[in-house]
């Protein structure tokens, strides 16, 4: 290698590799502008910061590949917090939908009851019903207004059949015994009103009533065989 003393002797050498330091300061920068694009803030210079001078290729080479990390560490943060937020966004609309859907449960549920509850309250009525009916036709002169179900089962078999008959005995007994009596009715209109027992026309028309009853039951007689016609 040849010296050429023409050259000027105070000429700086060119510099190569990385400035003395640089690492500390390009990674003070790095940090100090990742906590603004982390915080969503604008950079407002007020003229006392420091200049970051890169005085080589390296230093210049140095600062974009820690510049690129701490892009791809601020999009990798912010892609986990869109992730985090889209599972409990899901997470509660899961938990909404569970929440409905329990709720539809309970209105079915609470539907399904009162269905039966009205269903069973139109079964009872319509048996006290026809236990009153049945009552009225085997004792008209009892006065049922105010008794139970049993209570009229009870009394009107104790009418027709005398105190022996309900005296003691259960109430799945009397009840029977008050379903023979009102089939009874179903079978025979002129058994039906003398059961009752026939009333006198002082007594509000029973003679009268016997008579269409016994009328009825000789025209049952004669319409008898016309169920067997073909």
């Amino acid at each position: 290698m040849f010296f050429n003393r023409s050259k000027p002797q105070n000429e700086p050498a060119p510099r190569t590799g990385l400035t003395d330091g640089i690492e500390d300061k390009i990674a003070t920068f790095v940090r100090e502008w990742g906590a603004l694009k982390r915080s969503g803030r604008d950079y407002t210079p007020d003229g006392s910061e420091q200049v970051l001078k890169l005085l080589t290729d390296a230093d210049t080479a140095y600062f974009v590949k820690a510049m690129e990390d701490e892009t791809a560490a601020i999009e990798d943060e912010i892609s986990a917090q869109i992730a985090e937020i889209k599972r409990k966004n899901l997470a509660e609309i899961a938990q909404k939908d569970a929440e409905i859907a329990a709720i539809n449960r309970e209105i079915e549920t609470t539907k399904a009851r009162i269905a039966a509850q009205h269903d069973e309250i139109n079964r009872r009525a319509g048996i006290l019903g026809r236990i009153i009916d049945a009552a009225r036709s085997l004792a008209p002169n009892l006065v049922i207004d105010k008794l139970s179900e049993d209570e009229i089962m009870r009394e009107v078999v104790r009418n027709k059949m005398g105190d022996e008959a309900v005296n003691g005995r259960a109430p799945a007994y009397i009840e029977a015994r008050f379903d023979i009596l009102a089939s009874a009715l179903k079978v025979d209109p002129f058994a039906r009103v003398v059961s009752a027992g026939v009333t006198t026309a002082d007594q509000g028309g029973g003679k009268a009533a016997a008579d269409r009853a016994y009328a009825e039951y000789v025209q049952s007689l004669r319409d008898a065989h016309k169920g067997t016609q073909h």
